[in-house]
């Protein structure tokens, strides 16, 4: 059996793992630019970036045994390239090169510091430390880590609490247009749900570890745990949106990095930015060695390669996407979360539900309908003039909240389910 206190202290470390310290640049800006409508906004950014990664997590535990099971209904080959491309995405693609960027633009770039020796060295040097404790791990990070995350968490509750009750904002009365598929669609850029798929294995192992647990106890010790961590991130999140969204009439800013420092610099001064660049620098710091560590074991089962050089050319790669920016990267990584997360959402619905399902079809139909509208919307993000792909997407339901994936979904699971009834492959 558990205790209440187990469920507190997981319901923490759910917190922690999915508080990247990256994912702060984002709820400052969509207040900021969404004015009015904050509210509406960061609340769809919540279901994005902290809804679907606890029920990413749940749903590994229900699909069997971690990554390499999610998406086997679909197909064995299927599951091993979504896997594939999962882990490209939440490593040397997109979110270790941002660790990076992020971490130099807050302590550096908007600070004046704009030279690109500069930016060259403090990203070598970033890189350099992620490769060595990557290789040869040590107690050295995690004790870093055990430091950093609470002066983190002091420093945001500062500005929380300075932001939020001890400032006097005038929030512009300006409706945002489509304010829910704004926060909806932001939410991908945390890459939580992704790397929900990536670590649910290890929370689980963390759940067990100790415990004779029946599979009715695990499950309701996971529900009671994610729900801690789903209100401590909704109070972080919709705090700094809301700072955020007053900000606008105070500061005149162009980025998301740039907004944080500001605003920072606003609410606690030039001491408390300092603390806060610090924490976030080295938060991203351990973040990113997490990272290639998880690339280096999962490619080097996979092919058979050393994994010192799997992590040798992760570092090195993402140093060379890290050069580009937060807001490079960002524009980078919009076509390509945009594309996967209609299916990784789909698989996890189906994977929740999947005691209900009794055809394996039924997950093909859903996964190639959803892979067309994420196709689809991945172009329109590349800004290809079609007018045919617009109106595509425009009668497509719920397409002005986001959710364009749905109906297709539906569509494709019911098609597939009907064709292919006599095809039943229970498992």
């Amino acid at each position: 059996m558990y205790k209440i206190k187990d469920i507190i202290l997981t319901g923490f470390a759910f917190f922690a793992m999915l508080f990247g310290a990256g994912n702060l640049i984002f709820p400052p800006m969509l207040g900021y630019e969404t004015n009015y409508s904050w509210n509406i906004t960061i609340m769809a950014f919540i279901v994005t970036a902290v809804g679907l990664p606890l029920l990413g997590i749940l749903s590994v535990s229900i699909a069997g045994n971690g990554l390499d099971d999610f998406a086997k209904k679909v197909s064995p080959l299927f599951s091993k390239i979504f896997a594939i491309i999962l882990i490209l995405a939440i490593g040397p693609m997109l979110a270790i090169p941002r660790t990076g960027a992020t971490a130099y633009e807050i302590t550096f770039l908007y600070k004046g510091i704009d030279n690109e020796i500069y930016k060259h060295v403090y990203l070598i040097l970033y890189f350099i430390i992620t490769y060595i404790f990557s290789v040869k791990p040590t107690k050295v990070i995690d004790r870093v880590g055990k430091i950093l995350t609470p002066v983190l968490l002091l420093v945001l509750t500062f500005i929380i609490i300075k932001g939020v009750f001890f400032s006097e904002f005038n929030i512009m009365q300006i409706a945002y247009k489509s304010p829910f598929k704004k926060g909806f669609l932001e939410g991908y850029q945390t890459m939580d749900t992704l790397a929900s798929i990536a670590y649910a294995t290890i929370i689980l192992k963390s759940i067990r570890m100790g415990r004779n647990l029946t599979n009715k106890q695990e499950f309701s010790f996971l529900l009671k745990s994610s729900i801690i961590a789903v209100l401590l991130l909704a109070i972080v999140y919709g705090a700094f949106a809301y700072i955020g969204a007053g900000m606008h009439t105070i500061l005149n800013i162009e980025t998301k990095t740039e907004l944080l420092v500001k605003m920072t610099i606003y609410l606690l001064g030039e001491h408390g930015f300092i603390l806060l660049a610090v924490c976030v620098a080295g938060a991203c710091l351990t973040t990113a060695i997490g990272l290639v560590a998880t690339v280096g074991d999962y490619f080097s089962n996979l092919t058979g390669i050393s994994y010192t050089k799997i992590v040798i050319f992760t570092t090195i790669l993402s140093y060379i996407l890290s050069i580009l920016g937060v807001e490079g990267i960002i524009k980078i990584s919009v076509p390509i979360l945009v594309l996967i997360y209609p299916v990784t959402m789909s698989l996890i619905l189906l994977n929740i539900f999947k005691k209900f399902i009794r055809n394996d079809y039924a997950y093909k139909g859903t996964v190639i309908f959803t892979g067309i509208v994420g196709l689809i919307e991945s172009l329109l993000t590349l800004e290809i003039d079609s007018d045919i792909l617009k109106k595509i997407i425009e009668k497509i339901p719920l397409s002005e909240y986001g959710l364009t994936f749905i109906v297709p979904g539906i569509v494709g699971f019911l098609l597939f389910y009907v064709i292919f009834k006599n095809k039943n492959q229970e498992r």
